[in-house]
């Protein structure tokens, strides 16, 4: 196996190399970058001739797609992104345009997390085929939530105090506006509760924390943390997972909290209510009170109550998304492609 970077290698490029996975980088920084790129790209894949390239994201399904099918080697895309809606850059958006007009030459097949991406791309204009394959997770990973080394003293929390936890970059689509009117009504009528809000941009002091509309009283019961890399030690000292987003494919966040014993409430956005089942509570999206009215019902429950709940998260999550049923899919599909490609 190959993996082809359009830009460096990042974090990923040096496990992927630990493990024995060839990586080359093509090194675009900008627009003029991109013919030598391509041109590049043409030639390993005629030197390598895979039976089949597994793109990933607009940008690569682009110029993957493009290197690949003058080489007529067959190409499948990955779509990742929920839809272009809160795409705030006009050349990925761009792009993604461009994506759905050749979707119906370039692309043999395309492969989602998502069953609300399917949809929402079909509606942007994509004609290509298209599979759901559920994300798959590592347990041994967020199973460190229940040996954490981490104590509750660490971020000014006690044991009597519920603390709820919460993950995302500082963005519009994960609508951290309503949470904090959300987290301060229900502060105000349960004051046990603690949020614990981690994510880039998030971070204590910074702008896009500052104006969040907190009340007083609430803002001194959060721990607003940033960008962390400790997840899985950190949900260890949480007691629910709240997710508030206004737009999700396959919400990530919501399946790696359960993962780690977590129940969840979330907004009805993407697949957040077929992740969560019965193990947990879903509301409508943009709609505080509603969120609220979740979160102290979550608050409520006793501490057994919550336990079996996030038994139960994790069971299915570990049933529905491991690693291997994600193996099995891609490889499904492309064993699909190979053959109809006659390769």
């Amino acid at each position: 196996m190959t993996v082809v970077s359009l830009t460096d290698g990042g974090i990923h490029g040096v496990r992927l190399r630990e493990v024995g996975v060839e990586v080359i980088s093509l090194g675009i920084r900008s627009a003029a970058s991109i013919p030598a790129a391509l041109w590049r790209l043409r030639r390993i894949l005629r030197s390598r001739r895979p039976d089949v390239v597994q793109t990933w994201m607009y940008h690569a399904d682009l110029l993957g797609g493009l290197a690949a099918i003058g080489l007529g080697i067959p190409v499948c895309w990955g779509i990742r992104s929920s839809g272009v809606t809160f795409v705030n850059n006009f050349r990925t958006q761009l792009v993604a345009r461009l994506c759905a007009i050749l979707s119906r030459i370039v692309p043999a097949h395309a492969v989602s997390c998502s069953e609300y991406a399917v949809q929402q791309h079909r509606e942007f204009g994509y004609r290509v085929p298209m599979t759901v394959v559920a994300n798959g997770y590592e347990y041994e990973k967020w199973a460190a939530s229940t040996s954490t080394t981490r104590q509750r003293s660490d971020f000014n929390l006690n044991m009597h105090e519920i603390v709820v936890a919460h993950a995302a970059r500082a963005h519009p689509q994960k609508d951290h506006h309503s949470l904090a009117l959300a987290f301060s009504q229900a502060y105000a009528c349960d004051p046990r509760l603690r949020l614990l809000l981690c994510g880039t941009g998030l971070e204590a002091g910074s702008p896009d924390f500052e104006t969040l509309p907190f009340s007083e009283e609430a803002r001194t019961a959060v721990r607003a943390l940033g960008n962390r890399d400790d997840l899985p030690e950190l949900w260890g000292l949480a007691d629910f997972f709240v997710l508030s987003s206004v737009s999700e494919g396959f919400p990530n966040v919501v399946a790696e909290a359960m993962a780690s014993s977590l129940p969840a409430v979330v907004t009805d956005v993407g697949d957040a209510a077929m992740i969560v089942g019965d193990t947990g509570k879903v509301v409508p999206s943009s709609n505080p009170t509603a969120l609220a009215v979740a979160i102290l019902k979550m608050a409520a429950l006793s501490h057994e109550e919550r336990t079996q709940l996030g038994k139960a998260a994790f069971k299915r999550v570990k049933g529905n998304f491991s690693v291997e049923r994600m193996v099995v899919g891609f490889h499904a599909v492309w064993i699909a492609i190979t053959q109809k490609a006659g390769t």
